[in-house]
């Protein structure tokens, strides 16, 4: 699989402080949870020892959003300085624009896509969980093909063609094959798209309720 957390789109950044009217106080604390499961993180045995793990929230009707920045996955705790605010996308023409005092993350350019694919989708929640990854079939979640790499025109129009088919829609969450334990979701808010996430990975460790989950791997 490709090398983790570089940038692959055509990114046009303006380094400055994020508008002050931008409140990351629910973006910060949904964070801090998926920090907590470890879905969200960095270890020096996994991906490099490269932070990963990703959350964002729509700021506007017109696809703007705020999300982490680019390598701060090891961190417990994020202040302003270590989100960027994406103010434009051409998903098409592999290009963002963003400002912040950081870039933003590698993945942003899928995030930018589901904004676009959905006014509702108004949160986009990209973990990394080696349970639910192994597992995706036996839980019955949607995947992008392998040959799909993170952050490529291939991934963005492999989502499209789950999505044209009727196969991912808000609430949505899906695996990518191609991205190393990568898990993504989506929803009409944080806590939707956070409870996707830490369903599935209760579901992937545990088991369905009522089901056995001796045959997980984990």
């Amino acid at each position: 699989m490709a090398q983790e957390g570089v940038i692959k789109f055509d990114l046009r950044h303006t380094q400055q402080s994020l508008p002050e009217h931008v409140d990351l106080s629910e973006l910060e604390a949904w964070r801090g949870v998926l920090f907590e499961h470890e879905l969200i993180g960095q270890d020096p045995f996994r991906y490099d020892g490269l932070g990963y793990g990703n959350i964002s929230m729509r700021v506007s009707p017109d696809g703007a959003f705020v999300v982490t920045g680019s390598q701060t996955g090891g961190e417990p705790y994020l202040d302003a300085s270590q989100y960027a605010l994406v103010t434009g996308s051409e998903v098409n023409a592999n290009r963002l624009t963003s400002v912040g005092e950081i870039k933003p993350s590698s993945e942003s350019l899928t995030h930018a896509l589901l904004y676009d694919l959905d006014p509702d989708v108004q949160a986009v929640v990209h973990v990394h969980s080696p349970e639910i990854w192994h597992n995706a079939a036996a839980l019955g979640l949607t995947t992008t093909p392998e040959s799909a790499e993170y952050g490529s025109m291939d991934l963005v129009n492999a989502i499209k063609s789950l999505w044209r088919d009727g196969k991912l829609k808000t609430p949505g969450v899906f695996v990518m094959l191609g991205h190393q334990d990568g898990v993504v979701a989506f929803g009409p808010s944080l806590r939707a798209a956070t409870g996707i996430i830490l369903n599935a990975h209760h579901q992937a460790i545990f088991g369905a309720p009522g089901a056995p989950g001796g045959d997980r791997r984990l």
